[in-house]
């Protein structure tokens, strides 16, 4: 088994190749996923008001441990209500 988190500085839901996975942090701690080997496509959809820039990275997860899990790292951006970047 491989380990990773997905971070970014807000919370969200993490899927990987589709399938949720759950939220990203347990508070404002890291939650460390599982998966096999491989290939992934990591997605990270922000809650209400935030988008992250990118919301699919394709990731190749090996080598990792429980200790030191891969960290898989999203930017989130705020969005208004009109969905304009804030400045």
């Amino acid at each position: 088994m491989e380990f990773f988190t997905v971070s970014c500085l807000r919370k969200g839901r993490v899927s990987v190749d589709g399938l949720y996975q759950g939220e990203n942090k347990t508070g404002e701690t890291l939650k460390v996923f599982q998966c096999r080997a491989g290939l992934h496509d990591v997605s990270l959809e922000c809650k209400v008001g935030q988008k992250c820039r990118e919301m699919t990275q394709r990731v190749l997860i090996a080598g990792t441990n429980a200790i030191v899990p891969l960290v898989i790292g999203f930017v989130c951006e705020v969005r208004d209500g009109s969905d304009q970047e804030r400045h």
